[in-house]
């Protein structure tokens, strides 16, 4: 009877990380944003929204007369650049597709700003 109860508890306790781990692999492929920012103001974001068929918008979210470029790379025996999109001088933002291969590779958003100095920021993210 005593080996019966300590199956059935580990069995719930495996259920529960499973369940966890789970939760937490859906959660890396979540949107995800870059923000940019000069002077403590933010210039710029690139968003990185999930649902398929993936898509990024970049954003200039400042009218300093420069914009933003939005860059995203996959990494297959070194990062290869596969879309670019800038966003500057008019209403609205950029946007492109691009299927994100879940467990097939890692990926980088760089968002630059155009003006003097460049500023950049990046992060790698992946679909799993």
């Amino acid at each position: 009877m005593r080996k019966y109860r300590v199956a059935r508890g580990a069995l719930a306790v495996a259920g529960a990380v499973t369940l966890v781990v789970a939760a937490t692999g859906s959660a890396s492929a979540a949107d995800t944003t870059l923000r940019l920012k000069r002077g403590g103001h933010t210039i710029g974001t690139m968003t990185h929204l999930d649902p398929d068929p993936d898509s990024f918008r970049v954003c200039d979210t400042r009218a300093d007369g420069h914009g933003v470029t939005g860059k995203l790379y996959m990494y297959m025996a070194g990062w290869q650049l596969k879309e670019t999109k800038g966003d500057g001088g008019d209403a609205g933002c950029g946007t492109f597709d691009y299927n994100v291969v879940p467990y097939a590779a890692k990926y980088l958003m760089k968002l630059c700003w155009n003006g003097p100095g460049g500023a950049c920021v990046q992060k790698e993210f992946s679909e799993d």
